[in-house]
This record gives C-alpha cells, structure tokens and sequence, in this order.
C-alpha cells in the first residue's frame, strides 16, 4: 500500500539528548526530550499528520516540556481517507546516521494520554521502499494514563498487508533509523498523547522476566484472536477418582507411587514423582499453549519436549520449558545444543500471590520467535535469529510434546487445564510433517517404551541462571500484555 504524505513537518529538536551508543552496555537512551549537554548532537523530530485524502488530519503545534514532547490535533474521514496518522517520528542522532541495535532486546517508553486510545509504534529502518510503504514492524500499544512500559522486540512484526514484503525486527534492528509513535484512529474529539524517554535495553538489561505484573483489569486473557483456533485440550472434567485419559496422555510414575487422577472439580492431581507426556494427538510444531497451573512446594516442571523418532538425549532432542521449579527457585527458557546459561536464552521468573494457587502458563511459539507469559504478562521472548544454527535446527526438525512432571515430595501438582490452540497459517506449515511422523512415534514408542523415566527427568540438574539484575528498580516500569488483534496486528496493554 502507497503512502502519501500530504504534510510532513520537521523540526530542529533542540531538546533531546542521545548519550554515547554502546551494543555492550545494558542500555542506550534513544531520546529524552531534555536539553542536551554542550557537544552533544541532537536527532531529529518530525511532525507527521498524514492521510489518504489531503484535509484529513490537523495538527498543532508541538507541545514541548521538561522530558517530554506533546502531540496533538484532530483525526478524520470527511474526505474519503481510509487510513491517517497523527503523531511524531523521532530520529537517530550521529547525524542521522543508522544505529545497530541488533543487541537489544527491549523497548523502553514513557506514553501519557488523558483518554483511553490505542497509538501505533513502529521502528524503521533505512529502505524508503519500506518507509513510504509502512512496512516496518509495528505494535499496537493501549494507552491511558501515564505509562513507563517495557516491550519486548520480539513482539513488533509488519504489518499484515505487507505480507512477505515487509522487514521483520530482526532484519531491522541492524540498523534502526527512528521510532515513530503515531495515532490513526478518527475522532471526533482532538487527539491527545505525549511521549516521553526512549530507551533500549540489552540482554544484560533485560528486566522483562521481573517487571511488575499488569493490575487484574487486564486478565485472564483467553486466545481472544480470531486466528486462534482450539486445536487440543483437556479440562479434567470428569468425576473424582477418575484417572486421567491414556488415549490422550502417556502416565509415568515412580514404583509403588500413586497414579495422576482427576479431583471431581475439574483438575488434575499429578502425584509426586510422577508426570505426563501428551500422546502425539497434542503434538506441536508451532502454536500456542495455554496451561493453568498450582505447582507443588518442592519440584516441578512443565515443558515441551522434543519428540525424534530415533533414541536421543534430553538435550539433543531439545526443550522449550514454561516454568521449571526446585524450591523456590523458578525459571523457564530453552535447551539445546549450543545453548548454555546465557540470559538471552533463559529467565528467572516470581510468581505473585494469588488466592487459590493458580498461575497461567503459556507460550506462543511460531516460525519468527518464542514468547513465554505468565500469569497474562509476557516475560521473555526470544527471536529464531537469536538461536545458534545447531540449536536452531532441533526446534524445526520434529514436534513438541507437553510434558507435565511433579517432583518427589508430599504435594502433587494441581492442573485446572491445558489448550492448545494452532492458526491456519502454521497448521499449514506443520500438517504434511506431522501426518507422517505421528504414525511412526506412537509404534515406537508403544513397543520401547522410549520415554525417560520420572525419576531421571525430575532429577535432571538445571544450569545456573547468571541473569544480571535489572539497572532500575522493576516497579518503575512493567511489561505490556499483548495479543493479535483481529486484523493480525499485536495489540499491547
């Protein structure tokens, strides 16, 4: 689709201030809105009040404030416009010169609005091409109030019409032109927003896994995008005693323990040193799961694991664990070849009390990044890029299943449910290599049993996590929730 930009207003932006870049430290401020020091250089800020049709958005004047720039004007479509923007486009310093963020993982933002409204943010690149066409990745952010946010990278992708045109954030990071924060909803009342400090965070400063959780406002969050489709489930709904469905689960239990079985109140007991392996039926190459859990005091994990047909070790086979717990410690993250205790590939995570015990566990997992959120929050994302080849090709050779492992101890694990839902798209994907493989692993593994044992799997020591504490106190900012909306954008709240 052809931009055309009936007005584009720049301005000499005499108050922002950008310090030296460094991918090495924890994080570099993209812009502050604050007068800069003697020698330092100023980036540049554009006006952008763009539509379709000319007479479609009126802007003002910028507002300018101590660590903070006001954008604000009216949004229309008495013209014929069926698309406008509203908003500011907030360049690199160096002269405009491209800045490789490529080690970044996060974005940090200050976004104000006196009325609930949702603005679009999008990081550009250097091809006009892509520029006059709004093909960089872009996210939906919801905003009211003051909000300092933290956003994970990950989540910005093109826009849905650009369809294989478009730059993906990894593609972009390598050299980031601008940020561009708009509006592009019509109203008949002015449109008002203010953005502040721009900040990017890298792996050593990565606070996504211990930010605050969003206020219960905004949750549960169901799979509320029409694209997710339930594809499996089980909602342990039958009677007390009952013992779960081994058409659907493969049931591994310690000798002379107690067998996994349903409570009469629609949730599973997985006693301990006990667990669960989904039979091939539930099996993922991509998609997304949905789990809601109460884990036990001593040890536990719940994760997918790789599924070859031939015997392989745990780590060759690959892990992409939800939450895995000993103690009081938790964490989730990858395991594969190639990765050790990296942050860029683990996280350490807090649960927050909540009055039954529950937490949600998902993961959406698809061919571009793995995204982890807890309790609706997202607390790590991880980008295909991101992963060593070796690595990389174990989570694209076979499926996934869901394992669910209670270790030994006196309290079992309590499950309220577990979904897994799947997108035409990635069905699409998936479906041929499915077909064939689930046919060979179930004979596989009826006749050899091939599954590890419990007991070894629970005991299996885990790497120590060297995740660097966050350089701001985490009550500071918190991580967006966000979903695709249903025109396929991610919406963020």
């Amino acid at each position: 689709m052809k931009r055309a930009a009936w007005c584009l207003a720049a301005l000499a932006a005499a108050w922002l201030s950008v310090p030296a870049w460094g991918a090495d430290a924890p994080s570099v401020v993209w812009a502050d809105f604050r007068t800069p020091p003697a020698g330092r250089e100023r980036p540049p800020v554009t006006l952008l009040q763009i539509s379709e049709k000319p007479g479609d958005v009126a802007a003002d004047a910028l507002g300018v404030y101590d660590g903070g720039v006001r954008v604000s004007g009216r949004l229309g479509r008495a013209h014929g416009s069926t698309w406008t923007t509203l908003g500011v486009d907030v360049g690199a310093g160096r002269g405009g010169a491209a800045v490789d963020l490529s080690a970044f993982r996060n974005l940090r933002i200050r976004l104000v609005s006196p009325t609930e409204q949702v603005l679009r943010i999008r990081i550009k690149g250097t091809d006009t091409k892509l520029q006059n066409t709004g093909c960089y990745p872009v996210l939906l952010q919801r905003v009211r109030g003051t909000m300092d946010l933290d956003i994970p990278l990950a989540v910005f992708e093109p826009e849905p019409y650009c369809a294989g045109n478009g730059a993906s954030i990894a593609q972009t990071l390598p050299a980031v032109a601008s940020v561009e924060v708009t509006a592009n909803e019509p109203s008949q009342e002015p449109v008002r927003f203010e953005l502040g400090r721009i900040e990017f965070l890298n792996a050593a400063g990565d606070v996504a896994a211990v930010a605050a959780p969003l206020p219960p406002a905004v949750i549960p969050r169901e799979a509320r995008d029409g694209a997710w489709r339930l594809a499996w489930a089980d909602e342990f709904d039958a009677a007390a005693t009952v013992r779960v469905d081994e058409k659907r689960w493969r049931v591994h239990k310690a000798p002379g323990g107690a067998s996994p079985q349903l409570d009469g109140h629609g949730r599973l007991l997985l006693p301990p040193a006990s667990s669960l392996r989904v039979r091939p039926t539930g099996a993922m190459i991509y998609g997304r799961i949905e789990l809601r859990v109460k884990l036990p005091a001593g040890a536990a994990r719940v994760s997918l694991q790789g599924a070859p047909l031939t015997s392989l070790d745990w780590l060759e086979a690959g892990e992409i664990a939800l939450i895995e717990k000993d103690g009081a410690d938790l964490h989730l993250g990858l395991y594969a070849p190639g990765i050790g205790d990296e942050p860029a590939f683990h996280a350490p995570v807090e649960l927050t009390p909540s009055s039954d015990g529950f937490h949600r566990f998902s993961l959406e997992w698809d061919p571009v990044k793995i995204r982890w959120a807890l309790d609706d929050v997202v607390v790590k994302a991880v980008l295909r890029a991101e992963v060593p080849t070796g690595a990389r090709e174990v989570f694209e050779q076979w499926p996934f299943l869901l394992n669910l492992e209670a270790g030994p101890g006196s309290e079992p694990m309590l499950v309220d449910h577990v979904r897994i839902y799947q997108k035409d798209e990635l069905a699409a994907l998936s479906r041929q290599r499915l077909a064939t493989w689930k046919t060979a692993y179930e004979s596989v593994n009826d006749s050899a049993n091939a599954a590890v044992p419990v007991s070894r799997r629970v005991a299996r020591p885990t790497p120590p996590r060297k995740v660097a504490e966050p350089a701001t106190p985490a009550a500071r900012t918190r991580v967006v929730t966000c979903e695709r909306n249903k025109f396929g954008l991610m919406m963020c709240f």
